[in-house]
């Protein structure tokens, strides 16, 4: 039993001990490899000087100042990126006989050549559409593709390839490498390091030692996961199915009044209420994600989920709070366009632009949640299939994950903290500005008026991110404790119960809305 134990920790040894990787290489025969340094040097040779020969060419003539030869530019830019990302080693390697890359260069040519392709890919889809108005809606070209657009676009790209590789790479070097370090290819690619990656058959072998049996069973078997309970007392359960009931249906009502008064009322159809009634569609998602099934269990004295509704209920919250949080970053942003802004907001913040950019919110939200929810339900459960929650979260279902697999979530998550910073930063900025534009406006009147818009916003992004900050950075424990169960009841119940309340209190065009709605059923029931 020792010796077989000590045949396994030689194989399963994790990314910290490997400090290096072994490329191919193209031939053993030395004058072969002096013929692949001078084949690859003039290849490498010829691209550089292309690349950088259509960038200056584009930079010196004016008359190549055109959207289609900026997104050119950006396209010699990525070429030249992706060439010197995996030639220049695999010539080093020819030249001194060598296979060997260092660990921190490997991560650093799959991260750089991921977002070079990935960059490549996008700018490619945006040349094709900027060539389709060209041509189709030639009258319109001007006014689609101006110079804020273009930026906006390539800018978009970069950062989607960007982020794109960010999680491919931090969850590609996140496993542990059970195979070997010989990577079948001439430079770091994720498919031949995704190889050299434990395989079932490793865990097989672990499996067979029958004190390890027991905890190593994965996802395949488990077909439910048990939630958290808020009581084992029948009086209680049927009180929280209760005070649950009363929160689930004034969040439903107080959101689906908001997007009835927006659909009515003409005087709503702006950007502004726009992005509110996203809001609500979110809200509403958000708590029927999870309320529903909480009540359920609660009124049958039950505590299972089953795994595919497991999935399904951190997908779709994932989505719903990913797309909350760039949807209030983009409402940030049009209230500072609006009072900061306020002569260009009609061009700026026009009904194209607005639908561009809520779909973005939700695509973004969608795709991020889809990276989430697969990296955190293709890990191995080891500990148990009880949930410290009233919902399927990834928080802790990655405490029933096998040690050391789940860090590859871990590290997404420490990014996805990464990025709802900077929205929170841009969201400060923004307010800043905000409040320093109102207080320059010499009549009291006008910084009410500015107030009540940016106000209920502002509190509404308060509560979302206080009880998000709140619910994931508070000290984690072995069990869920009652102040947990009662910070994510917060967490996840209040946002979408009160904003419709924010948002109504201060805001008269809407209060007017919602009267005329109220006022019209009464009429229509009487």
């Amino acid at each position: 039993m020792t010796s077989q134990h000590s045949e396994l920790k030689k194989k399963m040894f994790n990314r910290s001990s490997v400090t290096e990787f072994l490329l191919l290489g193209f031939s053993d025969t030395r004058e072969l490899q002096v013929l692949h340094f001078a084949l690859f040097l003039v290849l490498y040779l010829a691209a550089l000087m292309g690349n950088l020969l259509i960038l200056i060419a584009i930079a010196l003539d004016h008359r190549l100042h055109t959207p289609m030869y900026f997104f050119l530019g950006n396209l010699s830019v990525l070429d030249l990126g992706s060439i010197s990302a995996t030639v220049p080693k695999s010539m080093v390697i020819s030249l001194l006989n060598t296979r060997v890359i260092s660990y921190p260069a490997c991560v650093a040519q799959v991260s750089l050549f991921v977002v070079f392709a990935s960059t490549d890919l996008a700018l490619l889809t945006i040349m094709s559409y900027d060539r389709y108005v060209a041509i189709c809606l030639p009258l319109h070209y001007e006014r689609v593709m101006n110079r804020r657009a273009c930026v906006h676009m390539a800018t978009g790209a970069w950062i989607a390839g960007i982020v794109y590789s960010a999680l491919h790479t931090s969850s590609t070097f996140m496993l542990p490498f059970c195979q070997s370090n010989v990577i079948d290819q001439f430079f770091c690619d994720i498919p031949q390091l995704l190889k050299l990656t434990c395989s079932d058959s490793d865990l097989i072998d672990v499996g067979q030692h029958s004190e390890l049996k027991k905890k190593m069973f994965n996802r395949s078997s488990v077909t439910e996961f048990l939630l958290l309970g808020f009581s084992d007392t029948r009086e209680l359960q049927v009180l929280h199915f209760a005070l649950f009931l009363v929160l689930y249906l004034a969040a439903l009502m107080g959101n689906l009044l908001i997007l009835i008064a927006i659909a009515l009322d003409h005087r709503l159809h702006t950007p502004m209420y726009f992005f509110l009634g996203n809001l609500s569609i979110i809200d509403l998602g958000s708590i029927s994600v999870i309320i529903p099934k909480s009540m359920a269990n609660s009124l049958l004295d039950t505590r299972s989920i089953s795994y595919p509704a497991c999935v399904a209920q951190v997908f779709f919250f994932v989505v719903f709070i990913a797309a909350d949080l760039a949807l209030l970053t983009i409402m940030a942003y049009d209230r500072y366009i609006a009072i900061c802004r306020p002569l260009h907001y009609e061009r700026v913040m026009n009904r194209r632009a607005c639908v561009h950019m809520a779909a973005s919110a939700w695509i973004t939200a969608t795709v991020y949640s889809a990276l989430h929810t697969g990296n955190t339900f293709r890990l191995p459960f080891c500990q148990s299939n009880d949930v410290d929650q009233f919902f399927c979260e990834i928080p802790p279902l990655l405490k029933l994950a096998c040690s050391d697999s789940y860090l590859s979530e871990v590290g997404l998550l420490a990014f996805s903290v990464f990025l709802s910073l900077n929205c929170f930063i841009f969201i400060i900025v923004s307010y800043v500005q905000i409040f320093k534009a109102v207080l320059r406006i010499p009549s009291e009147q006008g910084q009410r008026k500015a107030f009540s818009t940016c106000l209920p916003h502002l509190t509404v992004v308060s509560l979302f991110l206080c009880t998000s900050f709140f619910e994931y950075l508070k000290p984690t424990s072995s069990s869920a404790s009652d102040l947990d169960l009662t910070v994510t009841v917060v967490y996840s119940l209040v946002p979408p119960m009160m904003n419709p309340v924010i948002y109504s209190l201060r805001n008269k065009e809407l209060q007017a809305a919602l009267k005329k709605v109220i006022v019209y059923k009464l009429f229509t029931k009487n």
